[in-house]
């Protein structure tokens, strides 16, 4: 049995590519949006990923890899919570994707999540946590 699964979520910002490169890379950014977590790395393929914050009195950390750093289209890292209860294993890490695209002056962004261990459940919490962060994400590159 295939035991990934995989869910994707666009949306459009009416906002030059630049400034939503910006918001999804740089932490004064992301703090706004990613539930109050900084995001720290040196964006090169292969180096670590790490999003940091306290968000309504949890102490957030998640750790990963960046997986691919294209400038200004695709960025791909995994990702991990040592707090979810589950083992640090790689079949418990999520691949998120961010898919960018000029589109008549706005840029298409498309968020892409895949998890390796079959549950759906936890798909499904994933996909809720992106809508809490989809409307916070675009206020900020709009502004």
């Amino acid at each position: 049995m295939d035991k990934q699964l995989k869910a994707s979520k666009t949306v459009v910002l009416d906002a030059k590519l630049a400034k939503v490169w910006q918001v999804l890379t740089e932490s004064q950014y992301t703090k706004v949006y990613m539930f109050n977590c900084t995001v720290a790395t040196d964006w090169q393929e292969g180096s670590s990923i790490t999003w940091q914050g306290n968000y309504q009195g949890y102490e957030a950390f998640q750790k990963g890899t960046v997986l691919a750093w294209h400038p200004h289209s695709q960025i791909k890292y995994s990702t991990f919570d040592p707090n979810f209860g589950l083992a640090d294993l790689p079949e418990n890490y999520i691949h998120v994707t961010y898919d960018l695209t000029e589109v008549d002056g706005k840029v298409q962004l498309t968020i892409t999540n895949e998890t390796f261990d079959g549950n759906a459940e936890r798909m499904e919490h994933i996909q809720q946590g992106w809508e809490m962060v989809i409307g916070p994400l675009k206020a900020v590159a709009e502004a």
